[in-house]
């Protein structure tokens, strides 16, 4: 592999393909866009073949970039290691590793479906955790490479009618956290992404985000440039908007029982409450609120 180049944000450019998995739409779409818009050649993953078949075409029109479709079910063991064995046999070399793949179930533990909850953690931490350590390797040994994977803010509270879900997202998180410290000094780096609520069509089928206001929401757009920027600088975890980096940054600070409350607070109608004593730290702070 030649020496990077430098990207169209004047930093280095990480060799090899962005590899994004549940391209099709929301946030993993957006996120293939925005590493496109930094000229970098990409493989999109996803169930939908129409989707990704689509936005790339759109990206080559609209960046002059090279893009790959590579349909897969990741909810089916052994689809990582099918991708992986598709693109080794294909000569992509996966520079940036983008696990953006991910479902929700919401409603009481106890009375969910278990096929749901253990598809659930089929996408959500089986899959990512292989494709990561599937590709982990060749990125270490080149002595360059980036990982982002997209946990939540879910990731720091445990969260009644959310349990498996936000469960996963604190795995994610460790993981990736993890995974950072060992191969730090490689030349490699991991970023979680920690998005809150994010306009997609998960979030806007979910009941429980009917009564979340409008200034609670986040593009999907918007935290895909975070992501992709923190990525690429190699931060550790990315936590857009100020709200969300508010109710972060204090979990750890509390006691465990009220951060408990919190998560229950937020799937029982206290969305108005909350995005209120939000907004009045962020003047207090003096910092903008958004």
């Amino acid at each position: 592999m030649g020496r990077p180049k430098n990207g169209a944000n004047g930093s280095q450019k990480i060799g090899g393909w962005v590899l994004v998995t549940g391209a099709s739409a929301g946030i993993g779409r957006e996120l293939a866009r925005a590493f496109a818009s930094r000229r970098y050649d990409l493989v999109l993953a996803a169930r939908t073949e129409t989707a990704i078949e689509a936005l790339a075409r759109n990206l080559v029109e609209t960046h002059a970039v090279r893009v790959k479709t590579l349909p897969v079910d990741l909810s089916l063991p052994g689809a990582p290691q099918a991708m992986a064995e598709a693109l080794t046999g294909a000569g992509v070399e996966v520079g940036v590793l983008v696990n953006n793949a991910g479902v929700l179930d919401e409603g009481p533990f106890a009375a969910g479906s278990l096929d749901a909850q253990l598809n659930l953690l089929q996408v959500n931490v089986v899959a990512l955790t292989a494709l990561t350590r599937l590709f982990l390797p060749a990125m270490t040994s080149r002595g360059e490479g980036r990982i982002l994977n997209v946990a939540s803010i879910a990731a720091f509270m445990p969260i009644p009618q959310l349990a498996v879900y936000a469960a996963s997202k604190a795995f994610v998180l460790s993981l990736t956290e993890a995974v950072g410290e060992e191969v730090r000094g490689t030349g490699v780096t991991a970023t979680a992404l920690c998005p809150g609520l994010t306009d997609t069509a998960m979030m806007r089928g979910s009941s429980l985000a009917q009564p979340v206001p409008a200034t609670m929401m986040m593009s999907p757009k918007d935290v895909a440039e975070a992501g992709c920027a923190a990525c690429l600088r190699g931060e550790a975890i990315c936590v857009p908007g100020l709200a969300n980096k508010l109710i972060t940054g204090g979990a750890p600070l509390v006691p465990k029982a009220l951060v408990r409350a919190i998560g229950g607070a937020m799937n029982g109608g206290g969305w108005e409450r909350l995005a209120g004593a939000l907004q009045g730290l962020a003047g207090k702070s003096g910092r903008p609120k958004g």
